[in-house]
């Protein structure tokens, strides 16, 4: 055809949105969200299947929360709240969430014609990012507190005085959003951002000519769209017919692709392609080969205009982590020495120790020593050392360093909060309620008496938790919080998240 293409978010966007092809948000693909493996073979079946996006998809930080607005119960022991920003977070797939990016196709000429089956046309997506530059840090800094202060605000209906925002390597982070994501601006903060001066920068990624590297390179903004010289282009897929569509719905030209969250491609300065730190948005194009007897004339393109701004969340964000459960079953002990009775096998971990490298723990200090030890027979260590430990073995002694150090961790830091990240199931109920009763009726870890210590050291799985609570000054202070920290552990109170919520279904105009 001799048209170009118009490309456009998909009918059952503009119908959530209640948006015509010709409005200008309609002018941007969507990015859809799902919960599982199985993401591809959804969209297949039923385009509109995928999840909406709530608040734990909105990027944000922690502040400190002021203590005059601090609550009872596992409250009273964070001193942390999470600020959310309007971009938009997406996870990693260990989150179990996965993303695409889908658009769809019309002829560009009067009335947007539905493209139906194109034939020589192909689409991709490219990813660019976006980085800002400033002229005046300090004004930078004032105008991120100031928006981090509206923001709390506006969140928490607090009337009382915004919190104190420390200075952090990713406060700056805080106006770069404000930008990307369009905050309304109060007249001060427009006269900070005056001063600020921000120039955004956009860049594309070139890969490198070994493998796995590349560069990101300065697109001209100024210039109608187009593609660098060996940008990356990430492929398309037009989704087929499906039955169930009336005649008119299969005129439809939908496409997909599948957005990366990671990427193991580094730069020159060995950092990666796609980080936790980047705004990032996606930008769709249609490619034109041209026809017999054109070959050599160059192929057009049709571009969509850039997504809404997004960054990534890192793998480790607790807000991620939350929707993907780990099981590690512990070896049994009963089972372990029964096979340690039996002669030695090749089975295991194997632990190779160059010539002079064998190390030799002196336990008779604390910390345990290491010094250069000799392998058994060779008398200097002059030879390599091999020895196989049964798997088991090192979960075991894993398990044991973990919950040694916890306790300390907590108690030389005061990081009480870090009990209140375990959940074991299922609990000492009648123990915790015989606790939380003591201290609920006045009693103090000092004085609790040595039967109820003992079933304490078991809710804890602390030694002597008891006598170590008694020495916080904490809980000197305030009795209170003892109780409140008990009931914190208990997770009968757990509150067990629902399904996420999917998009609505809107019916094909075209088939009603």
């Amino acid at each position: 055809m001799d048209h170009s293409y118009a490309l456009r978010t998909p009918w059952y966007v503009r119908a959530r949105e209640n948006l015509t092809p010709f409005d200008a948000a309609a002018r941007r693909p969507a990015i859809q969200k799902y919960g599982g493996t199985d993401f591809v073979n959804r969209l297949l079946a039923d385009p509109r299947d995928s999840l909406a996006y709530e608040d734990d998809d909105r990027w944000g930080f922690p502040i400190t929360v002021p203590k005059g607005e601090k609550s009872s119960g596992r409250l009273r022991f964070v001193d942390r709240a999470i600020v959310r920003s309007p971009l938009r977070k997406l996870y990693q797939p260990l989150h179990e969430r996965f993303y695409t990016v889908v658009v769809e196709l019309f002829c560009d000429e009067p009335g947007l014609p539905r493209a139906g089956r194109t034939e020589g046309v192909g689409l991709s997506f490219v990813i660019r990012r976006e980085r800002t530059l400033v002229q005046d840090t300090q004004a930078l800094r004032e105008l991120a507190h100031s928006l981090t202060q509206s923001l709390y605000t506006a969140q928490t209906q607090s009337t009382g005085p915004p919190p104190p925002v420390p200075d952090t390597d990713d406060l700056d982070d805080v106006a770069f959003v404000g930008q990307a994501a369009q905050f309304r601006l109060t007249p001060q903060q427009q006269i900070l951002l005056a001063k600020v001066r921000p120039h955004r920068v956009v860049e594309a990624w070139v890969p490198g000519p070994a493998a796995g590297t590349g560069l990101w390179r300065r697109v001209d903004e100024t210039a109608p769209p187009a593609l660098l010289d060996g940008e990356l282009e990430l492929p398309m897929w037009q989704l087929p017919p499906n039955e169930r569509d009336c005649a008119a719905a299969r005129t439809r030209s939908l496409w997909f692709g599948v957005v990366p969250t990671h990427s193991s491609d580094i730069d020159g300065l060995g950092l990666p392609r796609l980080d936790d730190r980047t705004i990032y948005r996606v930008r769709c194009l249609a490619r034109q080969r041209p026809g017999p007897s054109h070959e050599t004339c160059p192929d057009r393109f049709s571009w969509s205009e850039p997504t809404l701004p997004y960054r990534l969340a890192p793998h480790a964000d607790p807000e991620g982590t939350k929707n993907h459960r780990v099981t590690i079953t512990m070896p049994d002990l009963r089972a372990v020495a029964a096979r340690a009775a039996l002669p030695p096998g090749p089975g295991g971990v194997e632990i190779v120790q160059p010539p002079g490298s064998q190390l030799r723990m002196n336990t008779s200090t604390f910390p345990p020593t290491p010094s250069p030890g000799s392998v058994p027979g060779s008398g200097s260590g002059t030879t390599t050392s091999r020895c196989t430990f049964a798997l088991e073995l090192f979960m075991i002694v894993s398990l044991f360093v973990f919950s040694l150090f916890l306790p300390v961790v907590v108690f030389v830091f005061q990081l009480w909060w870090l009990l209140l990240l375990r959940f074991c199931w299922p609990s000492e109920a009648e123990a915790l309620a015989e606790v939380e009763a003591y201290l609920d009726g006045g009693g103090t870890f000092a004085n609790m008496p040595p039967a109820l210590r003992a079933e304490f050291d078991d809710i804890t799985e602390i030694v002597d938790a008891a006598g170590q609570f008694a020495k916080a000054p904490l809980f000197d202070n305030d009795t209170t919080q003892a109780g409140d920290l008990v009931k914190g552990l208990d997770p009968a109170d757990a509150v067990v998240p629902g399904p996420p919520v999917s998009e609505s279904k809107p019916d094909d105009p075209l088939c009603t």
